[in-house]
């Protein structure tokens, strides 16, 4: 057997349909359509896991998860709820439940949240192989090493989501930041990259040490080396003092190269150096120095893209890839989605000082139906935009996220951009849009790029190429 289920639900032909459909796929099922008599079970049985629905007559699926959540505590709760009820269910994560899903749902739907419960790991083998520890037993130890949910963690860098690939990540965390190896996060932008990282470093026995972030992408490539190793006096015109860089700022604590694959390929080579002996030079300098500093790098690239192109280091790929997180963007998590929009609208009404508001089921079901190809950094901004432009209403609506004032703009530009233009060249054509784009962004070349739907490095290229013609 897989493991017990507790089924409850006074629908009497759902309650049939779900005790069969589990009992034929390997579990130990108990079914009730009475909440009360499902108690008194759980008095004098164990159950892994119970699947209850939210609305019934003699109590509620709350009172369900409250009482075994008290009582049972190393037992899981799924909920079953209506989609008006979608709020409330978020609701219900916050409170310990594992998972809900909607109705009506398919067969197979049910069946894959009911195995990634069991799949998450229930119990969890001791040190020795042999015991098998409860879940939250794990979980209490863990938490006497991780940070994550302690008042003392910045508001903006904890990371929120109840899907299991980032419960997973959570719970690697811990045995992650104790040691001091090299981590390659990959992830597309907005997915929480440098969130992550800084949990690392938090949780880390760097934690009081210097925490550096360094954003590749921006570096100008003629001072990438200087500002990660700094350089002396006379090292180059403009070089009027000795000056220290990244590594020397973060010695003792933690460097975090962000967007790393935009590093020049040469540059690559030092910092491969640094990774394997712990030391480096200052441009301009052949002495070297010793550096303690435990390096994280993000890429939003496919890495083995950028090694195929030449672009990025293999034997530097392998050095920082100790330990290779990737996080999904924010599609392959839609069921966080509720819950990431209650909390930044927590955040943001705190911040201004504002009443608790409420997400309403129409805010809900339109953010379930975007693309996000901004990921959560784009779900931030709208709540963000939303909560301040709802003022005094207590629900936060649709209108309030996508306001007629701003919706659009990007699109709008980006169609502009794209009018009115003379035949050419293909490769005439691509430079005037990067002109005209860059002119409709005041010279900011990433968003420039969002517009276009290429690369800012991409930009960066052709106009080096143009300025050598």
């Amino acid at each position: 057997m897989k493991g017990h289920i507790l089924i409850l639900d006074d629908d009497k032909q759902l309650l049939e349909f779900m005790d069969e459909h589990f009992s034929m796929n390997g579990f130990k099922t108990t079914a009730f359509k009475n909440p009360v008599k499902a108690i008194e079970y759980l008095e004098d049985h164990s159950v892994d896991l119970v699947v209850t629905d939210v609305k019934m007559n003699e109590m509620t699926g709350d009172e369900i998860l409250a009482h075994v959540k008290k009582n049972h505590p190393d037992t899981g709760v799924i909920m079953i709820t209506g989609f008006g009820n979608i709020q409330h269910s978020v609701n219900a994560l916050r409170k310990g439940a594992y998972d809900y899903i909607t109705k009506p749902f398919k067969a197979k739907e049910i069946l894959f949240r009911v195995n990634r419960f069991f799949e998450s790991g229930q119990t969890e083998p001791d040190q020795n192989g042999k015991k098998q520890v409860p879940r939250s037993e794990q979980k209490r130890k863990d938490e006497q090493v991780l940070k994550i949910e302690r008042s003392d963690v910045d508001e903006e860098t904890r990371f929120v989501g109840d899907d299991p690939h980032i419960k997973k990540l959570m719970r690697l965390l811990p045995k992650i930041a104790r040691n001091d190896a090299p981590i390659m996060i990959q992830g597309e932008s907005g997915t929480g990259k440098e969130v992550f990282a800084h949990l690392v470093h938090f949780n880390s026995q760097r934690a009081n040490k210097p925490y550096v972030k360094i954003n590749c992408a921006n570096l100008p490539s003629e001072l990438v080396e200087s500002t990660l190793f700094g350089h002396i006096k006379g090292a180059f015109t403009g070089a009027v003092a000795d000056k220290k860089g990244a590594f020397d700022q973060a010695d003792g604590g933690t460097l975090l190269l962000d967007e790393i694959t935009e590093i020049d390929i040469a540059v690559q080579a030092k910092l491969l150096r640094v990774l394997q002996e712990n030391e480096f030079y200052r441009v301009g300098s052949q002495k070297p120095i010793q550096v303690d500093v435990r390096v994280i790098a993000t890429s939003n690239r496919n890495i083995a893209e950028a090694i195929s192109e030449g672009i990025f280091r293999e034997d530097l790929y392998y050095r920082l890839n100790v330990f290779p997180i990737s996080i999904p963007p924010l599609r392959y998590r839609s069921g966080d989605i509720p819950l990431l929009a209650s909390h930044f609208t927590d955040r943001y009404t705190s911040r201004y000082g504002l009443g608790k508001k409420e997400l309403s089921d129409e805010l809900i079901e339109y953010l379930m139906n975007q693309e996000w190809r901004g990921n959560v950094r784009e779900l931030d901004n709208k709540i963000h935009r939303g909560v301040i432009l709802s003022q005094d209403s207590k629900v936060l609506k649709p209108e309030h996220i996508e306001n007629k004032l701003f919706t659009n703009v990007d699109d709008e530009i980006g169609k502009e951009v794209l009018t009115d233009m003379p035949l050419m060249s293909i490769e005439d054509m691509e430079l005037q849009l990067i002109k005209r784009a860059l002119e409709h962004t005041r010279g900011n070349q990433k968003k420039a790029a969002k517009i276009l739907g290429i690369s800012d490095r991409t930009i960066r290229n052709k106009l080096k190429n143009m300025n050598q013609e």
